[in-house]
């Protein structure tokens, strides 16, 4: 009985160190989502470019599209703006102007480009919190049915489109 005492903290601690090593061995920015599979949350934001505009998620293109968090604040948020930019040919996205001032958010469309068809403003985070948003940026893919496909945290580019997001788009397609 005193042996088995003797090996249980020993025991205890390379269960411990197992989980970690499998916990260090997932992709930290492929995130589960309890949003996955469900539909966008409802809103009513107004539109960072037209103040007076209340958009909710009935304003919300009919096909898929990309939801992207992001902010002025943010500095990964101007590092993948560029591509963004670029993206925005082949698909259409929605910006989340997340816990950012209005006129910073707006300063910088100005200055870097919009690659939005719509941009929400969240300068209170209410939104973010219904998505389950963890920091900026982030983005989603949504189906044509406002259903949640895909969410990918971190800044986009052409590797991660190509390795995460393109898979999430043929396998719509495919549907």
């Amino acid at each position: 009985m005193k042996r088995v005492l003797l090996f249980l903290p020993i025991l205890v601690i390379l269960a411990v160190c197992l989980l970690l090593f499998i916990g260090l061995q997932q992709d930290p920015k492929k995130i589960a989502s309890a949003l996955i599979d469900k539909p966008v949350p409802e809103f009513y934001q107004t539109d960072l470019l037209q103040a007076e505009r209340v958009l909710t998620h009935k304003d919300l293109p009919k096909r898929v599209f990309l939801l992207n968090v992001w902010g002025s604040w943010c500095g990964y948020c101007k590092q993948e703006h560029p591509f963004l930019m670029e993206l925005a040919k082949s698909i259409d996205i929605v910006g989340l102007n997340y816990r950012d001032k209005p006129q910073n958010g707006l300063a910088m469309l100005t200055q870097m480009g919009n690659p939005f068809i719509l941009t929400i403003n969240d300068s209170k985070g209410e939104l973010a919190l219904n998505l389950g948003v963890d920091g900026a940026p982030e983005t989603y893919l949504i189906d044509q049915h406002g259903i949640v496909r895909y969410r990918y945290s971190g800044p986009l580019n052409p590797q991660v489109w190509r390795q995460w997001f393109v898979p999430e788009l043929n396998k719509l397609e495919a549907k």
